[in-house]
């Protein structure tokens, strides 16, 4: 009595920790039910079957559950298509080649992030909605474009530095550190540099600036390049030619030859005689270039009256007869203006003297000090350097003889160096490169009345010094070729010239170092490439080159020449992969797409149009589309070919054409579209005869159809509609065997009609239908078969006891672990966080092996193991080695899953009708009250029964509807298709009759044929054995040794649990 009120208190306590489990788990759960976000990363571009993730592993759902799947919930998304999800393993991967660019969901937008929606299911009742959160990753796969390939500019040169000239700036499609980040001048020697400010939208604003004053006299026009760099490693760049025109501004006054011209004329000149021609220059060009001469307003009105000059030619002359008057000059002020809006005007001053027809000019004798002919001085002499030495004398006497001389250039003077004697010296800087001549006049004259003049012209030669460098004719040369071209041919000739001349304007030209084998000519500048060219390898390449002249020291320019490696056809495609394999379902319509082909092509010609090699054309049942994708031509049927294996061939659009070919293997996947088709019952064989005196639960047919489908579209079960019969013929829903169930008697003698259902695994199954006749005869049964059922009662006495035994030390054993664990419980107090159960470990059969059974307990964890040893009709189980031996016909070898007792604590063990069991609702008497024994309803069990059947009952006050979730493992289940809790009720093994009883939840059909009862799992008052052992046989089910294997073997492989 004591020690049943601890086992109370004991069972008390434990329902208090599986309702807080209970609890937990719920509280546990609720995020899954609601829903989980799934975050991934992908790279755009990335290969097909780049895989993602795994959905099934990344929000925790684990089952070994095979009708589990993954499925997008919106199948008409277009962003679906983009990634390939595994049904039945939850895989993710990339489907087809993602464009972050081309996205429209992307567009203008930082993060590209993509929303799915995926459901996974199994055929039962779980059902859980997963949102998918993909950030696509950028890759710099875009080059920066300018608008226009080329811009001209057309820019004052009179121009401020710092001035800005806004450009088109360039699109990089990339964004973030991809977009454009750089923008340079090349080369950098250009009066110009580039600013940009970048934009929100990714656009940017170029600005060229100005960073040195123009000058339109020096040069005219600027041709350089803009470079536009992104973020990326490598950088893509993108270049825009640019043409810059300078305008000419009026920056520059007209300027007279001389700045004082001097002469003099006969005082009876004719009117209208020219006396003198002026001429000016001016170095701007058009209107602000054309010179105009006038005399100045501002001076004597006498000179305007006897003086004029010509507008266009610049011609002086006597407009009015002059008076000679002794002593008198003349100074006329002449103007010379451009045609400019703001013209601009220099002045020189012209003095004429009147001469007197009766006086003697002086003489003038000019020595060289060069020694030849023309006056020679260095570029670099100093000021003051002496070029020619002057003589002057004049024979006349008095004032007449009187000499003054005076020189007409700016750039040299004449210095007195004693009387009569004068040296010309240099005034001013020369430079040859400017001007490399001067005509130097020396004019003397005397101061007779009229005075005389006379003068004297030489020319001075500037000799070169090595002060300039030479310089390319272009700043930078572009020259474009064909790859694979021949060693040593001439790629283009590039040219400089140096202002200086002689020896200084010798060039040389060089290349400055580089990895690349080219060759130039010294002399002529020719380059060429000495190896082959590839654009796959390198698609430009710039080089460094030098001239240098000949002066010492030496000066040197710089260029550069860029080589553009244009493509030919000499790279064949390449397939992604090394071969592709594909599946489609049977019975798809014309034209379902199988697959897409991937190929690359390292050339230019990137177009790539895919084919059927000529030998496989109208052969096989598909076709392929110039994209790669693979179509169906006629619908296929699997059982006829299941598997197509062909070669495709790329071929690019180059020419002449590349290609390529890869073999392609294409599995016809299978649907269940076959009936079953039965062997027997046949058309022409559906009669089964045996004699009324054939022993119960012998097999008198065995079933058989065929099934040309694949997996479980052609694993049939079977079924029959008419009950009547089931107290006398019982059907093996999986193996096919018909079995007697009962000793008939002479008044059962006659035909019988079973109208059989076999059906198929497949969604949705399909059925055929057959009628059999069984016929029962008073023909008795041959003696050897007679002797043959002793021996087999024989072996079911010897069985029977085994059992007893078996169940006795249960027994024993169990309540010895009951008060052990008593005595326990106070000490493992705190320990008791989950549910202790005691499993038997899963061993190997050696023989006639059961499949798993796997059932869940809750014992102690220090529990010794508990061993069922039953003896049955010539057969041994061992829960230690959990052998089977019954019979020899049938040998299968399983590995056998833990096997656990539910809820042992607790718990009695008794043989049937050893004690009463509580019944369901006082269900005792109802020709079908769901009963799970063969015994007739209101006798009680038959002898056979008494003495073989185990019956492993529950019957205590366990509330077991609230325990049932307390394990931590899989409740029993009798169908992998549908995982709603099930467990095993009333659980009752015959060694005589083999009967194998068990009660189900409602499964989509039944697993052992119409015969089972459908009724609820759990009694009324929460017992675990809620039925009596004496109804009829509704709700059970009679299988011989074979069929307990059978029907084993199929449900265990689908994680089911028979006890």
């Amino acid at each position: 009595k004591k020690s049943s009120v601890n086992e109370g208190a004991f069972i008390s306590e434990r329902y208090k920790m599986a309702f807080m489990k209970f609890l937990g788990t719920i509280i546990i759960c609720l995020p899954v039910i609601l829903g989980q976000i799934l975050h991934y990363n992908v790279s755009e571009e990335s290969p097909l079957g780049t895989m993602i993730g795994n959905i099934a592993t990344d929000a925790n759902i684990t089952s070994s559950d095979l009708t589990m799947e993954f499925i997008f919930l919106s199948q008409s998304n277009p962003l679906t298509s983009l990634f390939h999800l595994e049904e039945k393993s939850g895989s993710l991967s990339v489907g087809m080649r993602i464009d972050r660019e081309s996205l429209s969901e992307c567009k203008f937008q930082t993060e590209c992030l993509l929303n799915l929606d995926v459901i996974c299911r199994n055929s039962g009742s779980f059902y859980q909605k997963l949102e998918l959160k993909i950030k696509i990753l950028d890759i710099n796969d875009n080059s920066p474009t300018f608008p226009e390939d080329s811009a001209r500019l057309s820019v004052s040169e009179g121009s401020l530095v710092g001035t800005s000239f806004p450009i088109e700036g360039a699109v990089d499609r990339d964004g973030g550190h991809f977009s454009v980040n750089l923008y340079r001048v090349v080369p950098e020697t250009a009066p110009f540099s580039v600013q940009f400010q970048k934009n929100v939208d990714g656009s940017s604003l170029v600005r060229l600036i100005l960073k040195k004053t123009l000058d339109r006299e020096q040069q005219k026009s600027y041709q350089f390049q803009i470079v536009a760099e992104d973020g990326g490693n490598p950088a893509n760049v993108g270049s825009l030619v640019v043409f810059v025109d300078v305008l000419d501004i009026n920056d520059h006054q007209p300027v007279f030859s001389q700045t004082h011209y001097n002469l003099t004329v006969d005082e009876d000149v004719a009117v209208n005689t020219t006396i003198l021609t002026l001429t000016a220059r001016d170095e701007d060009e058009g209107l602000n270039g054309d010179v105009i001469y006038s005399l100045s307003p501002r001076q004597d009105e006498k000179i305007l009256k006897l003086f004029q000059v010509v507008p266009t030619s610049g011609s002086l002359q006597v407009k009015e007869s002059l008076i000679f008057e002794p002593g008198k000059q003349y100074r006329i002020i002449v103007e010379a203006s451009d045609r400019a809006k703001q013209p601009l005007m220099s002045q020189t001053q012209v003095t004429v003297n009147v001469r007197d027809t009766h006086n003697n000019p002086p003489r003038i004798k000019v020595d060289l000090l060069s020694n030849t002919d023309k006056a020679q001085i260095l570029e670099s002499a100093s000021p003051n350097a002496p070029i020619a030495h002057v003589t002057v004398d004049d024979p006349d006497t008095g004032y007449n003889g009187k000499i003054n001389c005076s020189i007409q250039s700016e750039k040299f003077q004449l210095q007195k160096f004693n009387v009569l004697e004068y040296k010309v010296v240099v005034a001013q800087a020369l430079d040859r490169e400017v001007q490399s001549e001067y005509r130097v006049t020396v004019v003397c004259q005397d101061e007779g009345n009229p005075p005389l003049n006379a003068s004297s012209t030489f020319n001075v030669t500037v000799l070169d010094e090595n002060d300039h460098s030479p310089i390319f004719t272009k700043p930078s040369y572009v020259v474009q070729t064909q790859e694979d071209n021949n060693i040593g041919a001439s790629l283009i000739r590039v040219s400089a010239s140096d202002k200086d001349i002689g020896k200084n304007a010798e060039i040389t030209y060089r290349l400055q170092s580089s990895k690349y084998n080219f060759l130039i000519d010294p002399r002529s500048g020719l380059i060429s490439a000495q190896f082959r060219l590839d654009r796959e390898e390198t698609p430009l390449i710039t080089l460094g080159v030098l001239a240098v002249d000949g002066g010492s020291p030496a000066r040197t320019g710089t260029t550069s020449v860029i080589i553009k490696i244009t493509d030919i056809n000499d790279n064949k495609p390449e397939f992604q992969n090394q071969s592709f394999e594909f599946a489609i379902q049977e019975n798809a319509p014309k034209y379902s797409s199988v697959g897409l082909l991937v190929a690359t092509d390292k050339d230019e010609n990137e177009k790539i149009t895919f084919s059927l090699l000529p030998q496989y054309n109208g052969g096989i049942p598909f076709e392929i589309l110039p994209n790669g994708t693979i179509r169906t031509t006629e619908v296929l049927d699997r059982e006829t070919i299941a598997n197509y294996q062909f070669s495709v061939v790329a071929t690019d659009s180059g020419s002449p054409p590349q290609q390529s070919s890869v073999k392609i293997s294409i599995d016809v996947l299978d649907m269940n579209d076959n009936a079953p088709i039965f062997m027997f019952p046949s058309d022409n064989n559906s009669t089964v005869i045996i004699s009324y005196q054939t022993l119960p639960h012998t097999v008198i047919a065995h079933l058989d159809t065929r099934d040309i489908d694949q997996g479980l579209n052609s694993t049939v079960t079977y079924v029959t509609r008419d009950r009547n019969y089931s107290h006398i013929f019982q059907l093996n829903s999986l193996s096919g065997r018909l079995i007697l169930m009962k000793q008939l008697t002479t008044a059962e003698i006659g035909k019988y009609k079973l109208s059989i259902i076999a059906q198929d695994k497949g969604t949705p199954p399909r059925t055929s239908e057959r009628t059999m006749t069984i016929v029962v005869t008073s023909q008795p049964i041959p003696e050897e078969a007679a002797e043959a059922d002793d021996h087999k009662y024989f072996l079911i006495a010897i069985a029977i006891s085994c059992v007893t035994i078996v169940i006795a030390v249960v027994i024993i054993l169990t309540i010895c672990l009951i008060k052990r664990a008593d005595r326990l419980r106070q000490k493992y107090h705190e320990q008791h966080k989950s549910e202790p159960y005691i499993e038997i470990p899963a061993q190997r059969f050696h023989q006639n092996a059961i499949d798993s059974l796997n059932c869940s307990g809750m014992l102690d964890k220090d529990t010794p193991e508990l061993q069922l040893y039953p003896s049955l009709h010539n057969s041994q189980i061992s829960t230690k080695g959990i052998t089977a031996n019954l019979g020899q016909d049938d040998k299968i070898h399983h590995q056998l899953s833990p096997f656990t007792l539910h809820h042992v604590l607790g718990t009695s063990t008794s043989y049937r009708g050893g004690s009463k069991l509580a019944r369901k609702g006082g269900d005792n008497s109802s020709d079908r009250s769901g009963e799970i024994t063969p015994s007739d309803s209101g006798r009680g069990g038959s002898e056979d029964d008494l003495n073989t059947s185990i019956l492993l009952s529950h019957c205590s006050s366990i509330d077991f509807e609230n325990n049932k979730n307390n394990t931590p493992r899989k409740e029993l289940s009798f169908s992998s298709f549908n995982k709603p809790r099930t467990s095993v009720q009333g659980n009752s093994f015959n060694a005589k009759n083999n009967v194998l009883q068990t009660k189900l939840p409602p499964p989509p059909r039944n697993v052992f044929g119409g015969f089972q009862r459908q009724e609820s799992l759990y009694s009324d008052a929460g017992s675990f054995c809620g039925h009596d052992d004496s109804t009829t046989t509704s709700g059970s089910y009679v299988l011989d040794q074979e069929d307990i294997f059978d029907g084993l073997n199929s449900s265990l492989h689908r994680g089911q649990c028979i006890v």
